[in-house]
């Protein structure tokens, strides 16, 4: 196995390794979104990350990155006082991403503009809460949606994967900076990132086995259920999604190489 790392290693090494930092902004789109994807500003909150990059030729690297941001939604924002619903999380997210040039526009070895598309596995970890009565309140603990009770889903895991795809473009700025450009979103396993989900709920089981906070949070806007009224579905067709976008700024470490670039005059496609 050792025989095994030593070459691997040292091939990365010398094709380039580089260490970053990201800044730019998180959002989410889903249960509470108006349409299941748009750029909706009001919802977009500041994210920041640290990677390190390793180019394996000039034509692939692999990226290794931790990222930490924050999403929310509520319905008052989009005209959906009917429904009441709101939440906020905070995203932490370890990923592993593989990344392709596509071309490279520049004449230098150590210069020029690269577009680039991403795409890996990563863990995420989130927390939605809710605001009531001034304050927020952990949702996932409650089971707004019966989680827990017979008949119903089991509760929502807290930490989950991912699958992350985006795009950029990178400015050779030396031999040394590279400054980027990029946004992606995460493909998700769970409905749950806003504690909304798609399924049938009753209210008067959210009250009888989760309690009066859990029903309430459930369906905010029910006043006097019957039974007649007690059923309803809190969410739609929206898959969740969360997206993480901005500005990176990576530097080369120093005696490892030119990262695999190569020389290109113009317009070329980066090889192998």
């Amino acid at each position: 196995m050792l025989l095994f790392i030593i070459p691997v290693y040292s091939s990365l090494h010398a094709q380039g390794t580089e260490l970053g930092i990201m800044a730019g902004g998180s959002l989410y789109s889903g249960d509470l979104s108006p349409q299941e994807f748009g750029l909706y500003m009001e919802d977009v909150s500041p994210a920041f990350g640290f990677f390190g990059r390793f180019n394996i030729s000039r034509t692939f690297a692999l990226r290794l990155g931790l990222s930490l941001g924050k999403i929310s939604a509520s319905d008052a924002d989009h005209g959906r006082e009917d429904r009441g619903l709101n939440f906020r999380t905070n995203i932490t997210e370890f990923a592993l991403t593989g990344e392709v040039n596509l071309f490279k526009l520049g004449s230098y070895q150590d210069r020029g503009v690269m577009p680039y598309l991403f795409g890996g596995v990563a863990a995420f970890h989130f927390n939605p809460e809710a605001q009531f009565d001034g304050d927020y309140v952990e949702l996932q603990p409650l089971g707004t949606e019966g989680q827990g009770l017979p008949g119903y889903e089991a509760p929502y895991q807290l930490t989950q994967l991912a699958l992350p795809v985006g795009l950029g473009v990178k400015f050779l700025l030396n031999e040394t900076i590279t400054l980027g450009l990029e946004f992606g979103g995460r493909k998700l396993f769970t409905d749950y990132l806003d504690d909304v989900g798609s399924v049938q709920v009753n209210y008067l089981d959210v009250l009888e086995g989760n309690g009066e906070l859990a029903a309430r949070l459930s369906n905010p806007t029910l006043k006097d259920p019957g039974p007649e009224t007690a059923d309803y579905r809190r969410g739609g067709d929206f898959k969740d999604w969360y997206y993480f976008g901005g500005l990176t700024l990576s530097f080369r470490l120093q005696g490892n190489g030119g990262g695999g670039f190569g020389r290109g005059k113009g317009i070329g496609c980066p090889t192998f």
